[in-house]
């Protein structure tokens, strides 16, 4: 047992990180964690080093390559050097290897955040309507897929979270220490506010929508950005480098976690728009004279299937349950 835990195989850590491991390397890697605590803190220090380097943007990292420069680096010792300092005590070579991990993909050498705890929570199957309070007493709420991650303990200098994923924030106000939210493709900074914030993986836009407060919208990198105030939203695209200002917002935005959808004589498109992002549903239309018709209704605390039956009997169409969703058919208007 005392072997296995002095013997830390960086390289299989390295492949683990990068998904690349076989089932019999993958069995291997696993016993040799839950050998002990000492070793399941090594694999986690070396996972929150992964997801930050990840973070700055790396998009392929090649564990072959890594760990022969991280091989060469740490075990090959420079000649005349005498037996003893071949040898690195188990805290230096995980130092090390945190650093040379991150030199490796070609980013700053933050090695010394592994020594940092975090919390990541998922909301993977259902949405966290119950408050997350985070270490300053900002309370956050999760729509259903999103992700957040933060330290237990927030560096003196600013509340740094990451989030992946549509939330909801109440962040406790303090001017000497800003609450920044890291997305995938832009950032958002805060003193003290409310407001949501949608920030999907699989889309190319960050939308941020002010409840009170002011919040600061700009993307990951560049000197670009806008002030966003009570009832004012902002969006970033990335893919088109453009941020957009509104000084209206929808009142429907955080229908998620209210539960109360209003429509006031909106087309059936943006009412799927809506439902989709409340109950995590898609919808799509036999045609798209569909999309066209109107809907003037308001819901609090309905479930899907009592609005789509509301809706259903006012425009006279059908919407039926698929494999994949909500198909609408029939007449309709």
């Amino acid at each position: 047992m005392k072997e296995k835990e002095e013997n830390i195989d960086w390289k299989l850590i390295t492949k683990y990180l990068g998904r690349e491991l076989d089932e019999k390397e993958k069995e291997e890697f696993m016993q040799w964690k839950s050998a002990s605590d000492k070793n399941d803190k090594e694999v986690s220090n070396a996972e929150r080093i992964w997801d930050l380097s990840y973070s700055k943007g790396s998009e392929v990292f090649n564990t072959d390559s890594a760990w022969t420069k991280m091989e060469n680096r740490i075990h090959v010792p420079s000649i005349g050097k005498v037996a003893k300092e071949r040898r690195l005590t188990t805290q230096i070579m995980r130092i090390a290897a945190s650093f040379l991990i991150l030199v490796t993909i070609g980013i700053a050498a933050y090695w010394f955040v592994g020594k940092r705890d975090y919390v990541k929570i998922i909301a993977e199957n259902h949405k966290i309507l119950t408050p997350i309070i985070l270490p300053d007493g900002t309370k956050v709420y999760l729509n259903k897929g999103a992700s957040l991650k933060y330290p237990k303990v927030f560096d003196k200098a600013f509340r740094d979270v990451e989030l992946t994923g549509e939330a909801f924030f109440e962040v406790t106000h303090n001017e000497n220490q800003p609450f920044v939210i890291q997305t995938p493709r832009a950032k958002v900074k805060v003193l003290g506010t409310s407001f949501n914030v949608a920030a999907y993986q699989n889309s190319d836009s960050v939308q941020v929508v002010v409840e009170t407060g002011t919040v600061e919208l700009s993307p990951k990198t560049g000197n670009e950005k806008i002030r966003l105030t009570k009832g004012n939203t902002g969006v970033y695209y990335a893919n088109d480098h453009k941020l957009l200002k509104s000084a209206e917002s929808d009142v429907n935005t955080t229908s998620w976690k209210t539960n109360i959808i209003i429509f006031k004589n909106v087309d059936l498109l943006y009412v799927t728009k809506v439902l989709s992002r409340v109950f995590s549903q898609s919808f799509s239309f036999e045609n798209d004279k569909l999309k066209k018709c109107r809907v003037n209704s308001d819901f609090k605390d309905a479930n899907l299937d009592n609005i789509i039956k509301t809706i259903s009997i006012i425009n006279k169409v059908d919407i039926k349950k698929a494999n994949n969703g909500y198909v609408i058919t029939g007449p309709g208007c």
